[in-house]
């Protein structure tokens, strides 16, 4: 089977009906065995699995549940914040980067609310997607702060909510100057996965530094400055996972003797014109749609590739196809190669 990242999210439905099966246990759990409650009984890391599944909201309405499921909630090892969940209304509607100051208001005493009332000790994924972009970069720095200090293993930062792929208005977009030098530094890191979504990402020697713990990394909607270089990813070399989405800010990729890398993605990158990928002997998985009519690709030695995906716009997809079956691993699992329109 070839790696792959997946994202489940318990749906709002699933959500209610788990707290309202909770309420029932527990009822029935006093009414049958003597006004025992047996699910609160259970042990605070289990109480606080079941409470990891929910929602920050539903994970605090669970505190009516008794007075043992008070603040179970506060101990919650993931924290996901998501615009579209607290500003429920009209107003949330991203119209070009602009959102008005009440919800981004809303927005920040909502989570800074969680965060004081927080009590567990260690962080396993904090995740934030929000509309206003760099508009209020004050706020994203104490947030960052916060998961770093909990130990955070796990870091998703959106700074916009719209579809990507409907955007028309690219010049509107006020990019964040992601805060790169608030990451932890050096092997006593913690923070293993990282996705930015529309930002900017300064390649310097802190980049250099904080990124090179990694093991996973998604970018969308990235612009790149500073000393970009076509090998920035070969400090990285822990990195098993590599996703960039709609990324610019350079004209080649170099991924050169990652030893780590098994999965790489790059889609519609704009102004990238060459992939180059030689001695990634563990890479299986390789994922590339290229907008730009001069994409190139230039594959050698990664005897274990199994998993190819390519949609490229200048192509002869016969003879690209014939050459990579010989280049892969014999035994692959997928080979898709196809003309982009």
């Amino acid at each position: 089977m070839s790696s792959g990242l997946c994202c489940v999210r318990v749906e709002k439905p699933v959500r209610t009906q788990f707290i309202r099966a909770l309420v029932r246990g527990i009822s029935d759990d006093t009414s049958n065995d003597n006004g025992k409650d047996r699910i609160s009984a259970l042990p605070n890391d289990v109480l606080c699995s079941i409470v990891d599944l929910l929602s920050i909201r539903d994970a605090i309405h669970t505190g009516t549940l008794s007075r043992r499921w008070k603040n179970i909630y506060a101990h919650k090892s993931t924290l996901e914040f998501d615009w579209r969940d607290i500003i429920s209304n009209d107003a949330n509607t991203y119209t070009r980067g602009n959102v008005a100051i009440r919800n981004v208001r809303n927005f920040q005493r909502s989570i800074e609310a969680i965060l004081a009332s927080y009590l567990g000790t260690k962080l396993e994924s904090f995740k934030v997607q929000c509309c206003f972009g760099n508009e209020h970069p004050r706020y994203f720095k104490g947030w960052i702060n916060f998961a770093i200090a909990k130990g955070v293993k796990n870091l998703e930062l959106a700074f916009s909510c719209d579809e990507l792929s409907e955007r028309t208005d690219w010049r509107a977009i006020d990019y964040y100057n992601f805060p790169t030098h608030l990451l932890p530094s050096g092997e006593g890191s913690n923070l293993r996965h990282l996705s930015l979504r529309t930002c900017k990402l300064r390649l310097d020697n802190i980049f250099t530094d904080r990124f090179s713990t990694l093991t996973s990394l998604v970018l969308c909607d990235v612009k790149f400055v500073g000393r970009v270089e076509p090998s920035m990813f070969s400090s990285c070399s822990k990195l098993e996972s590599l996703t960039l989405e709609r990324c610019y800010g350079f004209e080649s990729l170099h991924f050169d003797k990652l030893d780590c890398l098994k999965m790489l993605v790059v889609k519609r990158c704009e102004g990238l014109r060459l992939i180059r990928l030689i001695s990634v002997f563990n890479l299986t998985t390789f994922h590339c749609i290229g907008d730009h009519a001069e994409l190139q690709l230039r594959l050698g030695r990664v005897p274990n590739l199994k998993d190819v995906h390519l949609m490229l716009k200048r192509i002869n997809v016969r003879s690209f196809y014939a050459w990579l079956e010989k280049l892969i691993n014999p035994h692959y699992h997928t080979l898709v190669v196809a003309k982009c329109g």
